[in-house]
């Protein structure tokens, strides 16, 4: 059950996005609004819809997504799932009254508190600083939409909450970075990975954004559940130094889940799964060889990169003002990189505390919440590619 249940909050990214355009001409207001939301995340806050969920979801999304008292649909909402994308995405158009449009955002926070909502605005074809909706701030109007001096800060600062929330309410980031932990690497090594990490996030994050790499989200979010698998498979392989039987078990399984693959699943993540296969291969047997730092800082920075595409396909998908996509990028990548330090610095010291505490060798507690990590990682893995 545990495990269950940590499933439904793993890498709780807990997020919906929209497009709203607002054309003004002299007697109305015509509203478009495209709000989208992975299939995976509606999954996780359990919404418990009935056979006919689709005119349920659509119910939901337009009472809670509430513009002015004048504003009256003038065309029937269309929901579209997509499989290839991973997103439900509704599209609907509003008529309101000429007046300052207000809208109020209260969607899925009576499911899960840290639930956010970020939207992008285009007012008469002009882009307008886009809004993050929490619990917190549940409210917009068109005055807010004016771009100052200070929309920059602000787009920093909305970014670096979210960038934070990201590590903090990520249960299989988390877990990541205590497998990372688990290495028993020097502070200084250890700094260079985390960093190396954040890199490769920032990489992946930039390119997404700009619309220059469109991953698959389902194809991502699986492989985030394994990057927990191999760097503890590593960890549990550096202490019994035994990377041989691990390489040889970890190819069987691989070989075990392309078949489940070509039979139950995707077939069109064949080719990136066998790649992933072979790379595990040959990462454990260069390690045995080469028992070198370099390669962990290079396999963390590839990690990062996988990682960074998890919120890459959104921001892509919601698109941003020019003028602030570097201050939103920025600002996120820092509140990533200082609530990993945060979370390292906890993680670490309740490892020195777990050490002076047990009787036993701290390297077989290491063997143990890494076999544990690894299992979570693979079910993580299983249940997102399934």
């Amino acid at each position: 059950m545990a495990i269950v249940s940590s499933s439904l909050f793993s890498h709780q990214r807990s997020e919906s996005y929209s497009k709203i355009v607002i054309d003004k001409n002299q007697e109305i207001s015509d509203i478009q609004i495209e709000f989208s939301l992975q299939t995976q995340v509606l999954q996780r806050l359990d919404s418990g819809y009935s056979i006919d969920w689709e005119r349920e979801f659509t119910k939901e999304i337009l009472e809670g997504f509430v513009f002015n008292e004048s504003c009256l649909l003038n065309s029937k909402p269309f929901l579209k799932n997509s499989s290839s994308t991973g997103y439900i995405t509704l599209l609907w158009k509003l008529e309101c009254a000429l007046e300052e449009i207000t809208i109020n955002f209260d969607l899925f926070f009576n499911k899960d508190t840290s639930h956010t909502h970020i939207a992008t605005f285009l007012i008469n074809s002009v882009p307008a600083p886009e809004k993050v909706f929490s619990t917190s701030y549940k409210n917009w109007k068109e005055s807010d939409g004016a771009i100052d001096k200070a929309s920059d800060f602000d787009s920093l600062t909305d970014y670096f909450n979210l960038g934070f929330k990201h590590i903090l309410s990520g249960f299989d980031h988390l877990a990541f970075l205590l497998a990372l932990l688990l290495l028993n690497l020097r502070t200084k090594k250890l700094i260079l990975i985390i960093t190396g990490f954040t890199i490769g996030h920032s990489i992946t994050l930039a390119l997404g954004s700009l619309n220059l790499i469109q991953p698959s989200s389902q194809l991502v979010e699986a492989l985030i559940g394994y990057s927990i698998v191999i760097i503890s498979v590593e960890s549990v392989a550096s202490l019994s130094n035994n990377y041989k039987f691990y390489r040889k078990f970890l190819t069987f399984i691989w070989a075990l889940l392309l078949v489940g693959i070509l039979l139950f699943g995707n077939q069109k993540f064949v080719i990136g799964l066998l790649g992933m296969g072979i790379f595990s291969y040959c990462y454990l047997g260069l390690l045995a060889r080469h028992k070198e730092f370099s390669l962990t800082i290079l396999v963390t920075c590839l990690f990062g990169l996988i990682h960074g595409f998890g919120f890459a396909g959104n921001l892509s998908s919601i698109g941003l003002m020019e003028g602030r996509l570097l201050p939103a990028i920025f600002g996120f990548n820092l509140g990533v990189e200082l609530g990993q330090i945060l979370v390292i610095i906890l993680l670490s010291s309740a490892l020195i505390l777990l050490e002076k505490v047990i009787d036993k060798n701290m390297n077989d507690a290491r063997v143990y919440m890494a076999s544990g990590l690894s299992s979570l990682g693979m079910f993580w893995f299983l249940e997102r590619l399934f």
